[in-house]
């Protein structure tokens, strides 16, 4: 019989991050410079010879020629240097993280809306909590109980909420937010 040699460990995967933050109009400007760079491909062939035709850019560039300084032309020209600054900026920017790690030895990640579903589930769970819901960001989660009059059912729910996101690496405060709804108890008498 053959045997294997397994490794002992992985070595844990890089940080699970979204990518940078891409508005419409970044898309409309990388296909305005796509454009723009066709538009200079085309002239470059032009003036090799290589494609008929009569340039385009040379003319627009003479027709610009005599534009002199003025404050318009600065105020203009500032804007547009501070736009392309932040732009770099932007892309050149802090990812945000979307995953919690789970304590593991192989990079396991779970996502932060799977943390709050987790934290829901286990709230739900708790005895007189009639429905539940949670949110869940990178260093807390918050978990909305509903349950009838009289009804404590914070420190329970927190501790469920704790006990179930226990495997995770960094445990994340759990705060209870509790709303009440009128109702009647089992056995249809008020307490």
């Amino acid at each position: 019989m053959t045997t294997v040699d397994t490794p002992r460990g992985f070595a844990p995967a890089a940080a699970a991050t979204r990518a940078g933050r891409v508005a419409w109009w970044s898309i409309g400007l990388a296909l305005l410079v796509v454009a723009l760079g066709v538009l200079v491909l085309r002239e470059a062939l032009v003036v090799a010879g290589t494609v008929q035709g009569e340039p385009w850019l040379a003319p627009a560039v003479d027709s610009v020629d005599g534009v002199t300084p003025s404050p318009l032309v600065v105020v203009i020209g500032v804007v547009l240097a501070l736009l392309g600054l932040w732009l770099v900026v932007v892309a050149l920017g802090r990812r945000v993280r979307t995953r919690l790690d789970v304590t593991s030895s192989t990079g396991t990640t779970i996502g932060i809306a799977d943390a709050a579903r987790l934290a829901a589930s286990a709230a739900d769970e708790v005895d007189r909590v009639l429905s539940a819901r949670a949110t869940a960001t990178r260093r807390s989660v918050t978990v909305t109980v509903t349950t009838l009059e009289g009804d404590d059912v914070s420190e329970a729910v927190r501790a469920a909420v704790t006990e179930r996101l226990a495997p995770l690496a960094q445990p994340l405060p759990v705060k209870v937010v509790g709303r009440v709804t009128a109702g009647l108890h089992a056995g249809g008498g008020r307490r």
